[in-house]
């Protein structure tokens, strides 16, 4: 793939988030114009679709054989889409008297897609910044990772599948999002040795990377 063609993917990409993202805040405007709240979750999902949108845009458009742009894009996107199924599956079936075509698709979907992003976050702290593994030690996790992740897709998509958008999580999930406070852990052991460029690389990423898991456990802790 070409430079060009890659900034233009990587861009139009970031476009399609981004325009999901507007048609949230349309449906949030719709929600409390008839008395009803918002998805519960609209501030992290907005912050992480147009955050990684952006910065995946940026990063993939000028390295384009890079993983880490790439994969930032892609939670961008996941992000935008779950937050817009949510809100859309309040606004069908909680704004409106009567429900509206695709509401109960649309919170079926926001039930399990949200584990998406939450994986390709785990793999991004992996791979940050090189592109690799720290090590081969950290190939078991990176296996049973995609395997806690596949299976929390299918428990809540086909097993469980989502009835009620105010449920708490399931231990399922919970698991899910643990996996994130591992990840991050090998940015600090598995490349404990890296310097310059890298270091500071990694530096940012661990200021800004737990913002997300904490406010998804502040969330969760609020069910409970």
């Amino acid at each position: 793939m070409s430079t060009r063609t890659a900034a233009w993917l990587a861009w139009a990409v970031c476009a399609i988030s981004l325009a999901f993202t507007a048609l949230c805040f349309l449906l949030i405007a719709l929600n409390l114009s008839l008395n009803t709240p918002a998805y519960f979750f609209w501030p992290d999902l907005t912050s992480i679709a147009v955050g990684y949108s952006v910065i995946g845009a940026i990063i993939a458009s000028r390295l384009p054989k890079h993983p880490i742009g790439w994969i930032c894009c892609a939670i961008g996107l996941i992000a935008a889409v779950d937050h817009f199924a949510g809100e859309y599956a309040v606004y069908a079936l909680l704004a409106r008297p009567h429900p509206l075509p695709g509401g109960e698709a649309m919170l079926w979907l926001q039930g399990w897609f949200w584990m998406l992003f939450i994986g390709l976050i785990v793999f991004l702290l992996l791979l940050f910044p090189t592109g690799r593994l720290p090590g081969t030690r950290w190939r078991p996790f990176a296996w049973v990772s995609g395997a806690v992740i596949s299976a929390g897709v299918v428990w809540s998509s086909v097993i469980s599948p989502a009835v009620d958008l105010n449920a708490p999580p399931s231990p399922v999930q919970l698991s899910v999002l643990l996996l994130g406070g591992v990840a991050a852990a090998s940015l600090v052991v598995g490349r404990r040795g890296v310097s310059g460029v890298e270091r500071q690389q990694i530096k940012w990423l661990l200021y800004v990377g737990p913002i997300m898991f904490v406010a998804s456990g502040l969330h969760i802790g609020f069910y409970y």
